[in-house]
């Protein structure tokens, strides 16, 4: 009879708004008006499997003659999804009993955690309650946080698929600490895009690398956990009752990620410091001295994270300032026997591997944390990156995608500051050579290109083995923030694993080649080409050497630089 019914009214079928809410074995289902269709989360050993559990749909549900599959069911009884796989689409059918017509909706399923936020989203804090469902649990939490959109670039008004940052609240809006992921416990989360990403996991993959690659910073004796990148896990996400896809739910870079010495409250005292690189500018960069307000929050480029100045005004700029004013000030034999003393050059020596082999063009002169761990005991900077989508041949604009003249395998990154250019050109206590060498041991490892490859296809096949990649893929190729090019990520990841290859083999013969004494210009060889370059050098009046062109140590090209050039080609 129930069948009969549903035929006699095919005709009727309405495309209409969700009129209920579904739950399935205690776990919310969330509802997509785009697609018409729900989300629900399960266990990864259940995909391949029929799951029997118990569908509940609110009191308020204007429904009957429910079918899933064609399978008759009660508002509040038990059903069984057969063979749940990635792609799979399971037919629900009611019909809604204000209006008579026949609602026709499908079921997905993921083994992802899905984080639904409902409330109004822009450039400012809103309140938003937040539905929480993963896998491994029955039940649905239920919180509060402040939320609003983040980015610079990433927030432009013709934006699409936005990032977040959550700070979750109590009831009565006092800060509440979330864990997640068995991270660490916070109130203030990162909901990370991939906005601009053809791949949507460079970040995500980045950080990782960069956590197992980077020596911990000079006070990790006094705070091993200290953590100089995120860590973070894949969501899928809605708003309100819209599908965004695939999100990367991350720590954020602040004062508990580094566990820097806080702020005395008591006597006024600063003690760890924290300031972001927002931009490129004359002090960001390191280049050109200007004088600092201690008033303001910002400073040409570079803005202050902690203390955060919305609770310690004035604040104090003085351990950065000192530090940026060393490197522009400082003559090559100051810079050299002391820049240590203001940079954590072990950290900064594989920042400089890392930003290379990974050629993240926008992570040069922005997206740098500098920190200091207290600034009474020890004002030295350690750095920590931030934002790392532009990396292995992925531009911050896709017109066109891979654009071989700035993101090609044949690349050198060219853009950084002016630290990391006297630490190559002066080669205090041997860093170029160190480099050179940590490079080298790297390559045999966490740098190896198909070692780094894997973490990509890793991630994409598990995000593809439960579906997330089709429902990312229907969601958002062709859209604007891709300038409308396809998303197709079996040919991404080729892309990766053929520039990862070409890259690094690359940089073996170019930047991070072993360095020979007397070859002035890098090919290896020592010869007249040499000889020819020296004596070009010494006719362009001005130019300071870099290090391993300056033979004679003077720091200047001169005659003495020839000779030595000559003597070694002729002891060869």
């Amino acid at each position: 009879m129930q069948r009969v019914l549903l035929a006699a009214i095919l005709t009727c079928i309405c495309a209409c708004a969700m009129p209920f809410n579904l739950s399935l074995g205690g776990r919310k289902a969330f509802y997509d008006n785009s697609t018409n269709s729900w989300l629900c989360c399960v266990q990864h050993e259940q995909f391949g499997q029929d799951w029997t559990t118990k569908l509940s749909l609110d009191t308020t549900a204007h429904i009957s003659l429910i079918t899933i599959d064609g399978e008759s069911l009660s508002t509040d009884s038990t059903v069984t999804f057969y063979n749940i796989q990635p792609n799979k689409k399971h037919l629900l059918q009611a019909i809604d009993t204000c209006s008579g017509n026949l609602v026709q909706q499908h079921i997905a399923f993921t083994y992802l955690p899905v984080m639904q936020l409902n409330g109004l989203f822009d450039d400012e804090y809103h309140i938003t309650s937040i539905d929480w469902v993963m896998p491994d649990s029955n039940t649905t939490q239920h919180m509060l946080a402040k939320v609003k959109h983040r980015g610079a670039t990433t927030n432009t008004p013709d934006k699409n698929k936005r990032n977040y940052h959550i700070k979750f609240i109590n009831p009565d809006s006092t800060k509440m600490d979330r864990k997640f992921f068995g991270l660490r416990n916070d109130n203030s989360w990162i909901l990370d895009a991939g906005q601009v990403d053809l791949l949507r996991i460079r970040n995500r993959v980045a950080n990782e690398l960069w956590l197992d690659m980077a020596t911990k910073p000079y006070y990790a004796d006094r705070e091993p956990k200290a953590l100089s990148g995120v860590r973070g896990e894949f969501i899928e996400l809605f708003l309100n009752d819209n599908y965004r896809g695939i999100y990367s739910l991350t720590e954020a870079i602040d004062r508990k990620q580094l566990k820097l010495a806080k702020y005395d409250q008591n006597d006024s005292t600063f003690h760890g410091m924290l300031w972001k690189c927002k931009y490129p500018t004359d002090i960001s960069l390191m280049r050109k001295d200007h004088e600092f307000d201690n008033n303001q929050d910002t400073w040409l480029g570079i803005e202050v994270k902690y203390p955060d100045p919305d609770d310690v005004m004035p604040t104090n700029y003085q351990p950065l300032a000192q530090a940026i004013r060393f490197v522009i000030n400082s003559t090559h034999q100051q810079f050299i026997d002391h820049v240590a003393d203001f940079f954590d050059i072990p950290v900064i020596m594989d920042y400089w591997i890392f930003i290379n082999a990974m050629l993240a063009v926008d992570n040069g002169a922005k997206n740098i944390y500098w920190a200091v761990y207290d600034q009474t005991t020890d004002q030295k900077l350690t750095i920590a990156p931030w934002d790392l989508d532009c990396t292995v041949g992925q531009n911050w604009i896709n017109e066109p995608p891979h654009d071989d003249a700035v993101v090609g395998p044949n690349r050198n990154l060219s853009y950084f500051n002016n630290l990391l250019v006297r630490l190559i050109e002066n080669n205090p206590d041997s860093f170029s050579i160190n480099t050179v060498q940590r490079y080298r041991e790297l390559r045999q490892n966490l740098l190896n290109a198909d070692s780094i490859y894997s973490r990509y296809k890793h991630h994409i096949d598990y995000l593809k083995q439960c579906g997330a990649i089709q429902r990312e893929t229907q969601r958002w190729s062709g859209d604007t923030d891709i300038s409308q090019c396809t998303l197709d990520f079996d040919a991404e990841l080729e892309y990766i694993r053929q520039w990862l290859h070409t890259h690094l083999q690359y940089l073996d013969n170019t930047r991070f080649r072993p360095y020979v004494r007397g070859d002035v210009n890098r090919d290896g060889l020592v010869d007249i080409a040499d000889i020819n370059y020296i004596i070009n050098k010494i006719l362009k009046a001005g130019d300071h050497p870099v290090w391993y062109e300056d033979l004679s140590r003077d720091f200047i090209y001169d005659i003495s630089d020839l000779n030595q050039i000559i003597n070694i080609m002729i002891n060869k």
